[in-house]
C-alpha cells in the first residue's frame, strides 16, 4: 500500500446508470416518510415538554433522524453527475458529530474508547462525506471489538497530514483482518463479518464517496510509524484546500 503521505486515487468500480436511477428513486421515496417522522418528533416534544426533550432515548431518536437526513444528502452527492461542491472545513467538529451519533454504542466501552482531536486541522471537500465514512469505520470497530469478546479498545485520532489536509484514524483491538482478506477489503459485497451481519458495501461506498471529493479510505499498513500497535487501523484522508 502507499505511504501515509500519498493521496493517489484508488481504483473504484463505476456507478452504473441503473444504480444511479435506483439511488435517486430511493432517496425520493425515503424523504417523504422521514418528513412524517420529523413532524411526529416535534409533536412529541411539544406535548411532552421538558421531560421528554431531556430523555436520552428521545435525544437518540432525534439524532438518528437527523442522521437519516444527512445520509440522503450524502447519497445525492454520490449519485449526482454534477461536479461536487467542495469547501474548506474544520475536521474535529465532524469527528465529534460521528461520535455523538454512535454514543449509544460507544457508551458500553467506557474508558476503552478514546478520542484525540486537533482543532487546528482543516480539510477540503465535503464534511458530510467524512461523517459518512467515519460513522461506518467506528461502527465496524465496535462490532470487531464485540466479536472478539474481549476488553478491547477503540481509538479515534485526528492528525494533520504532511503537506496539508487531514487524516482521521480509527483503530481497534478486535480480531484483526487476515492477510488474505486485506486486498479485497474495499471490494463491493466482500465482508469479514459473520453471515447475515454485513452487506459488504459500507467500506466500498465510504471509499467511493471520499474519492468523489479528492480523499480516500485506506487500511493502514503495519509498518506505518503513526500506527497504534493494535489489530486494525483504518484511515480517512482528506485533501488540503487548493492554494
Amino acid at each position: 500500500m502507499d505511504g501515509v503521505d500519498s493521496l493517489d486515487p484508488p481504483d473504484l468500480e463505476p456507478i452504473s446508470e441503473a444504480c444511479e436511477r435506483l439511488g435517486a428513486t430511493l432517496i425520493h421515496e425515503i424523504r417523504h416518510p422521514l418528513l412524517g417522522i420529523k413532524a411526529g418528533l416535534e409533536l412529541l416534544a411539544r406535548s411532552g415538554g421538558a421531560a421528554i426533550d431531556s430523555s436520552a432515548d428521545f435525544r437518540m431518536v432525534r439524532l438518528q433522524t437527523g442522521r437519516l437526513e444527512e445520509l440522503l444528502r450524502t447519497y445525492q452527492q454520490l449519485f449526482s453527475r454534477e461536479a461536487p461542491e467542495c469547501a474548506e472545513f474544520a475536521v474535529a467538529p465532524v469527528v465529534r458529530r460521528a461520535v455523538e451519533l454512535l454514543e449509544h454504542r460507544l457508551a458500553k466501552l467506557g474508558n476503552r474508547f478514546s478520542l484525540g482531536e486537533d482543532p487546528a486541522v482543516r480539510g477540503w471537500g465535503a464534511a458530510s462525506a467524512v461523517l459518512h465514512a467515519l460513522t461506518n469505520l467506528i461502527a465496524n470497530a465496535v462490532e470487531a471489538v464485540e466479536r472478539a469478546g474481549s476488553e478491547g479498545r477503540i481509538a479515534v485520532r485526528v492528525l494533520a497530514r504532511a503537506g496539508g489536509g487531514a487524516e482521521v484514524r480509527v483503530t481497534d483491538e478486535g480480531p484483526g483482518i487476515p492477510e488474505e482478506h486485506r486486498q479485497r477489503l474495499f471490494n463491493a459485497r466482500f465482508t469479514t463479518k459473520p453471515a447475515g451481519k454485513g452487506s459488504g458495501l459500507g467500506l466500498q461506498i465510504a471509499r467511493t464517496l471520499m474519492a468523489r471529493f479528492g480523499g480516500d479510505v485506506r487500511l493502514v499498513p503495519e509498518g506505518d510509524p503513526l500506527r497504534l500497535p493494535w489489530a486494525t487501523e483504518l484511515s480517512i484522508r482528506v485533501p488540503p484546500a487548493p492554494p
